[in-house]
């Protein structure tokens, strides 16, 4: 917990607070990582907290004797409610650091992004945070994306499948048998090279309990929260990359795949003749899929749920400098915006980690957390001094560019994309 010099827990002097979810579902993740540091929030006029959660098959286990003990038909999503347990213990002793209990920013990367969008469907945690940031955040709800996705979630059946293979390969025939395996046994077995797919698998769960409905669902019945959001995502995820390679018949097999009779209209947009522009133009189309997901998000939250609260929306293209050796999971160089690459720069404590920092990296990472300390405080990133970051309108279909530029930019290069990739998207049939 960070709070700033010359905090006060007089009512009219309590500072907005920030409540950070790491993420990585399945990966060596902790609160207390360097790049998590939030000094530089806190001195920007924000109580910043974070804390630990369960993840991998102690955050996510799904399984038939778990559901039946538990009373309400359910199981999983046992990381969720940790940060339910959180909000409420924010909830009662908050003001005695500083903070608002009224003013809570419930913030969140990748995994803990879908953590932040599962808690404004729910009812566990309702009133208990007031604003939303997802980082590498919310794709439309009948997104393709979302079966395989950090944010995207099991049905209760498939899930509690995998907790009995899990079972199985773990030698337990009762709860009792897990309940009482060691957790490093259940680490090594799990992450082990030749571990089966089948029981290994830990994510989020549509328990019907902490998600009680579909995330369209969701919106279709008015039950999303209606609180300020800010979201986006980066340039180099979700299938972009700087150093991907295609074939031209590779890229053409995948229109084929992927958008059936209307391929010839995707490769009209997106057309390529040599393996070179096939990767180019993948790259192109892949992040214009993922700013118009985002945009169609929005427009769900506004229109479909009824919603009157904003929401700001961005796309981040800064590529961070060098590697950073203190975090176990960041990548090596050359990756480009990659999957979490904004989360130095959203906290501004670039003074945490090893990376080869520039003059214009503290300059874009002061620029960044000044928004995301406003949008704390008020709801609103914008403030004195920054380039304006505009609302999500449902009739102008743009984002805002975060890193490199700060400047508002279409949802995709040209209208016709937007309209081809709007159509594809609104056209898929599963709804998550």
């Amino acid at each position: 917990m960070w709070t700033g010099a010359g905090s006060s827990t007089s009512f009219r002097d309590l500072r907005p607070v920030f409540v950070w979810i790491y993420g990585g579902r399945n990966s060596a993740m902790w609160a207390s990582q360097p790049v998590y540091d939030g000094a530089n929030l806190a001195a920007k006029g924000a109580v910043v907290v974070t804390y630990n959660h369960r993840v991998g098959a102690f955050g996510n286990l799904a399984h038939p004797a778990l559901s039946s003990e538990g009373g309400h038909g359910g199981s999983g999503n046992w990381g969720v409610r940790d940060t339910v347990a959180a909000l409420k213990w924010i909830r009662r002793n908050i003001a005695a650091f500083g903070g608002d209990p009224e003013r809570v920013t419930l913030a969140g990367w990748s995994h803990g992004s879908s953590f932040v969008n599962i808690l404004m469907i729910s009812k566990l945690a309702r009133g208990l945070f007031h604003r939303a940031v997802l980082s590498a955040g919310v794709q439309y709800t009948k997104d393709p994306a979302l079966g395989h996705v950090a944010g995207g979630y099991a049905e209760l059946a498939t899930a509690e499948a995998n907790g009995t293979a899990f079972a199985t390969y773990m030698g337990a025939s009762a709860l009792s048998d897990l309940r009482a395996l060691p957790a490093d046994e259940i680490v090594t077995k799990v992450y082990a090279q030749d571990a089966p797919a089948a029981g290994t698998s830990f994510g989020n769960v549509l328990d019907g309990y902490v998600l009680p409905k579909s995330y369209t669902a969701a919106m279709k019945s008015r039950t999303e929260y209606d609180i300020p959001v800010l979201t986006g995502n980066n340039k180099d995820e979700n299938g972009a990359s700087p150093t991907l390679t295609m074939t031209v018949a590779a890229y053409e097999a995948y229109a084929a795949t992927t958008f059936g009779d209307r391929a010839a209209d995707f490769l009209s947009l997106y057309p390529a003749t040599t393996d070179t522009e096939a990767a180019a133009q993948y790259n192109n189309y892949a992040r214009d899929e993922e700013r118009v997901s985002t945009f169609l998000w929005g427009t769900q939250f506004k229109v479909t749920a009824g919603n009157r609260s904003p929401v700001y929306a961005y796309w981040w293209t800064h590529v961070p400098p060098g590697h950073d050796t203190t975090n176990p999971i960041e990548p090596a160089d050359g990756v480009g915006a990659y999957h979490g690459a904004e989360k130095y720069y959203f906290f501004g404590d670039l003074y945490g980690t090893d990376r080869p920092w520039t003059s214009a990296d503290y300059a874009i990472a002061d620029r960044t957390s000044s928004y995301v300390a406003n949008f704390v405080a008020t709801g609103n990133p914008n403030g004195h001094g920054l380039p304006t970051w505009p609302e999500l309108r449902t009739s102008r279909p743009v984002s805002m560019e975060l890193g490199d530029h700060f400047a508002p930019l279409p949802a995709a290069d040209t209208d016709a994309k937007y309209a081809f990739l709007k159509g594809y998207l609104e056209s898929q049939v599963t709804e998550y």
